[in-house]
């Protein structure tokens, strides 16, 4: 588990801020925060459309929800993002935000804006022309072959990661975790973990990571070992695996693998 100091306030162990959602996809938000607050954060601020909010209360009291303008992110939602984000330790931007034209303008103008650590998961990551300084991207590997044209090698990740100064975590049967110095795989999970919202746990994982601290490249290997190995103890157990299932275990799987 992450240490904590004993003289530590609240806010003091992880403030993070999760920027998703759309009509289409209300779920994915929820399901990363969630994943965040499990983390061990002490304080997880979700930011999404006006008409999720009674349903993210659902999922937990101490979620502390803020809204977009509209029913999808916009350039009028950039500039309270940004001052916002100023006190976050980190910000998670893309699960279920949708391709919305003015959606893909906002990030754009977010991702450009942004000064602190930053994961970009989902939609977000084709808009990556312009990166925050800490950055971790989170394709699959059909993204990164749509993100960069090459193939999802290790060599190729590493190569792109160099090149955008980020991390880079492929995603896949086998992870790809890659920045300038160094290369990880993560062969644990199965193919109970394909079901949706998945990708959100994970980037709100590896989001509350970095909040308390982590460095990035640490935080990819940690939450995907982690979230793997939580997929492969359902293996046998039930026939099928909810997203929400694993962020609620990640505490006592941290609690034994950490």
């Amino acid at each position: 588990m992450l240490e904590r100091n004993s003289n530590s306030h609240k806010g003091d162990n992880g403030r993070i801020m999760i920027i998703g959602g759309s009509t289409m996809f209300h779920g994915a938000p929820i399901l990363c925060s969630l994943a965040a607050e499990n983390s061990g954060v002490d304080l997880v601020f979700p930011f999404l459309p006006q008409s999720q909010k009674e349903a993210a209360k659902t999922y937990s009291l101490n979620f502390i929800l803020q809204t977009f303008e509209e029913e999808v992110l916009t350039s009028k939602d950039v500039k309270t993002l940004v001052n916002f984000s100023q006190k976050m330790d980190c910000v998670v931007m893309g699960p279920g935000l949708g391709t919305d034209r003015k959606t893909k303008e906002a990030v754009k103008l977010l991702l450009a804006k942004l000064q602190v650590p930053t994961v970009v998961d989902a939609s977000a990551l084709m808009y990556s022309n312009e990166l925050p300084e800490i950055c971790v991207l989170t394709p699959h590997r059909g993204e990164f072959k749509q993100l960069t044209g090459d193939d999802p090698t290790p060599e190729n990740v590493q190569k792109w990661a160099k090149d955008m100064n980020c991390t880079i975590l492929c995603k896949g049967p086998q992870d790809i975790i890659a920045d300038a110095e160094d290369i990880a795989l993560n062969n644990t999970g199965n193919a109970m973990m394909t079901v949706g919202g998945t990708g959100d746990v994970l980037a709100g994982f590896i989001g509350g990571l970095m909040a308390q601290g982590m460095m990035p490249f640490e935080a990819c290997k940690q939450a995907t070992r982690i979230l793997g190995m939580i997929g492969e103890s359902f293996e046998g157990l039930e026939s099928s695996l909810k997203a929400v299932e694993l962020a609620r275990a990640i505490p006592i799987s941290m609690a034994k693998l950490m």
